[in-house]
This record gives C-alpha cells, structure tokens and sequence, in this order.
C-alpha cells in the first residue's frame, strides 16, 4: 500500500510541476505587422490608392454615355488591379486574407459585369455595378494597415497615365430661325423645272451668280 502511495505522490508532483511551468510561460503574441512589412505594403497601397482616387473619371464616362472611354478606363488604369489586389491580400496578417480574398473576387466581379454592360451600352446595369464596385473597394481598404497607408499618402505622386481616346463632350446645337430650311430639300438632282431653269442659264449668268 505504502509502495502505491508513493507513486501517486510522485505522479501528483509531475503533473503540478508541468501545470506550472506551462502555465507560467509567456503568452503567444498575436501577429502584427512591422515596420519592414508597412513599408513592404506601402508600395502596394500607393498604387491601388492611386487607381481608386481617379474612379470617378469612370463615373463621368457612364453618365455621359461614353463608352469607349469606359472600356479604355477598365482596361487601361484597371487592367492590372487583379494582380495588385492579390498580392497585396497575401502580403496581409492572416486574419485579414481571407476577407481581403473575398473582397477582392467581389470587386473583380463587378468590373467584369461593368465591362459587359459597357459593350451592351447599357447605362443602367453600368452604373450599378459601378456603385458595387466602389463600395467594395472601399470594404477593402479598410483592411490595410494605416501606417502602410499613411507612408502612402505622403509618398504620392501625381498620375501620369492618360486616356488614349479623348472624346469631346458633344455641344448642343440649335438652328436659328434664318437657318431653317423653308423649301423642299432636293433629291436626285431636283425636279425638272429646277433643272430646265438651270440649263438656261449662261456662263456669264453663273459667273454673275456667284
């Protein structure tokens, strides 16, 4: 009996000893970012930050109807936001990738179906999808860290990128009342009368008319 207590006091005192040296340990430190990994991002932000700040020259070109300066916009100063989005997500704490991926499928999303309303010339889905897409832009810039954002915006610099197809903005343009047309308008070479009159008519009656 003696044998078998003395055991289950050793065994006791094992267990107690890893309790407290388990339990006395530091506690794990969630990760974070470092200043090596802001300025790492800083780069990332400032080229998305860029794009989203020239969105609403998107804007002007649905309201406006101009299409062909919508597909240059999506193509040109959007085409590379796939892989800038992506690397930035994978560059982020794990907690944030996973929502940072989804978002970034969204916005995807919502410029492809924007592209398709622009070829259909249909304003209306193009403008919704425009509103997705912005929004969800901005879900995801919620998520990056404001140190990377911050050395973003003080290391900006101005856009250089130019739309390739300038197309002015169409001016109405109303006749006045001495302009309008008050006779018939002639079709294949005018009646007859027109024409006999015209054979009539002399060198030196042209050259007088003119």
């Amino acid at each position: 009996m003696r044998p078998y207590r003395a055991v289950v006091g050793v065994l006791l005192a094992a267990i107690a000893t890893l309790l407290v040296s388990c339990g006395g340990g530091p506690a794990a430190e969630a990760p974070t970012y470092t200043p090596e990994k802001i300025t790492q991002l800083q780069n990332y932000v400032n080229r998305i930050e860029a794009t989203r700040e020239r969105l609403p020259e998107l804007a002007k070109y649905i309201e406006k109807d101009n299409w062909i300066n919508v597909d240059n916009f999506t193509h040109g100063p959007l085409g590379q936001l796939r892989s800038e989005l992506t690397r930035l997500s994978n560059q982020l704490l794990p907690e944030d990738q996973e929502k940072a991926k989804f978002l970034t499928d969204d916005i995807l999303g919502h410029l492809q179906n924007l592209d398709e309303a622009s070829q259909a010339r249909n304003y209306d889905s193009a403008i919704a999808q425009y509103g997705e897409f912005v929004d969800d832009f901005d879900a995801f810039f919620t998520l990056l860290p404001e140190g990377a954002r911050q050395q973003a915006e003080e290391t900006k610099e101005p856009s250089v990128y130019e739309m390739t197809t300038a197309i002015p903005d169409p001016e109405e343009v109303r006749a006045e009342p001495e302009d309008m047309v008050r006779a018939p308008v002639l079709l294949d070479g005018g009646s007859d009368e027109f024409q006999a009159e015209a054979e009539k008519l002399t060198p030196n009656d042209m050259n007088a008319a003119s």
